[in-house]
């Protein structure tokens, strides 16, 4: 395992509620290769509105830009264009949160010409992917606003179909866990270790990746 794949991952991922059924959400996205010093892999921009059924159900859906950086060809930035949608039913007590998201993903994707060494055209990929997640206090809070630590665990399998899929419908599957840090009811600092399992078509051979997640996440109510 030391031998693979290791990745750092950094996110700043905001949340708001404008009224009782709308909201938006927008994320950005920084990936490393190793821990320090770090070399790019991976930068990301996704945002979308999110229409509140009710406290369980909330559908949303946008528009996100990636970029994969590729050292091998004259240190380039291969482009993604991507739709999403997604439906989250979330069930929630006193001391648990339940989270069942499934996301749709239509992507398209610059390529790379090895012989050329640059990137060709693009392609397009329909992604499937579903997700459960689980999270449950360590410590409480002692106030209604006040500081108070949740673990939190995942797992999210994804399927694609498409341009340069090798033939498999498998893509990926996503395994994490971690700590939630909460000085209030608006911010959350999750510290995640995380576990990928991945398909290369390129190659024809899975990929293993390790990574750590660290995650700011603020959430905004203007209700």
């Amino acid at each position: 395992m030391a031998q693979g794949d290791f990745q750092t991952w950094l996110t700043y991922n905001n949340q708001t509620r404008l009224s009782q059924k709308w909201g938006y959400t927008f994320d950005l996205n920084y990936r490393t290769r190793g821990f320090f010093p770090f070399q790019s892999n991976l930068a990301a921009a996704r945002g979308g509105l999110i229409y509140f059924l009710n406290e369980e159900w909330r559908f949303s859906g946008g528009y996100a830009w990636f970029g994969t950086y590729v050292r091998r060809i004259d240190n380039e930035w291969f482009h993604e264009h991507r739709l999403w949608q997604q439906v989250l039913w979330q069930k929630r007590n006193s001391r648990y949160i339940f989270s069942n998201r499934i996301r749709l993903e239509e992507r398209f994707r610059e390529f790379e010409d090895f012989f050329r060494k640059s990137a060709q055209g693009s392609f397009f990929t329909m992604r499937y992917r579903y997700m459960f997640q689980a999270q449950g206090l360590v410590i409480p809070s002692a106030k209604p606003n006040g500081f108070q630590l949740s673990w939190q665990a995942a797992n999210e399998i994804m399927f694609q179909t498409g341009d340069l899929t090798g033939g498999r419908a498998f893509n990926q599957n996503r395994t994490l866990a971690g700590l939630i840090l909460s000085p209030n009811r608006q911010i959350d600092l999750a510290i995640l270790y995380q576990y990928i399992f991945q398909y290369q078509p390129a190659i024809s051979e899975i990929e293993e990746i390790q990574s750590v997640r660290l995650t700011f996440l603020h959430q905004l109510d203007f209700r």
